[in-house]
């Protein structure tokens, strides 16, 4: 038998089972909030995303004044334009602290740099890390590899002006959540490739790596939850 026989009796007699009866409302409350995804419905989702969950307050960024919040203006990659980046680091200076380039989220075609940049603070707020969370541009109008390349140009800067923001080099990681999982092994790659800068670590949240959809658990959840492009 083939491995892509064997895939497909696997996959045909995949049954979906029902959420936890606790997180069912929560995703009966998301996918009411979030479309499902199509060329039509695009840009709605990528407004809601940027206006936040209704009925949440935004998190604080600054954590009551613990964290310096800063954006800048950066080269991206080369003949593209600028990236802005997002800067979150400990308002008390206590010498050369880690460093983080993070990468958001939201299925390559949503998110911005302020997307689940929250889920980094404790470090910010412990004095242990310097955030610099990337805004890269988002398929499909910009296929791959801008939004890989404009992920490692943001690294770039950061390693370059590592001295300036208080990043000891020697501890520079990349990290990224689903979609930004992915850039960030990507941007991993281009810097083991193009020998710099050298990262100490990468830390890939819920990787959006695997685009087969021949897997048990992709299979199961076909047709449910919000992240399903219509006409696929």
């Amino acid at each position: 038998m083939t491995d892509q026989t064997a895939t497909e009796i696997f996959c045909s007699t995949t049954t979906r089972l029902p959420f936890d009866a606790e997180l069912a409302p929560v995703a009966e409350a998301l996918m009411a909030t979030l479309p499902h995804l199509s060329d039509e419905t695009l840009a709605t989702a990528r407004q809601t995303v940027a206006d936040g969950v209704p009925g949440m307050e935004p998190v604080d960024l600054t954590a009551g004044g613990r964290v310096r919040v800063e954006e800048r203006q950066v080269p991206g990659p080369e003949a593209a334009p600028d990236i802005t980046l997002l800067i979150l680091s400990p308002a008390e200076d206590r010498g050369p602290k880690g460093g983080i380039l993070y990468i958001h989220g939201g299925g390559m075609v949503t998110g911005h740099r302020r997307t689940g940049v929250d889920r980094l603070l404790p470090f910010v707020m412990e004095g242990s890390a310097v955030v610099v969370s990337v805004q890269y541009r988002l398929a499909p109008e910009h296929p791959d590899p801008a939004p890989v390349e404009d992920c490692y140009a943001g690294l770039v800067w950061t390693a370059k002006n590592a001295a300036e923001l208080g990043i000891n080099p020697e501890r520079l990681l990349v990290a990224g959540t689903s979609a930004g999982g992915v850039l960030a092994a990507g941007v991993a790659l281009l810097a083991r490739d193009r020998v710099f800068p050298r990262l100490s670590h990468q830390v890939l949240i819920c990787p959006m790596l695997d685009d087969h959809f021949q897997t048990h658990s992709s299979r199961m959840m076909d047709g449910g939850g919000t992240w399903m492009w219509a006409g696929r």
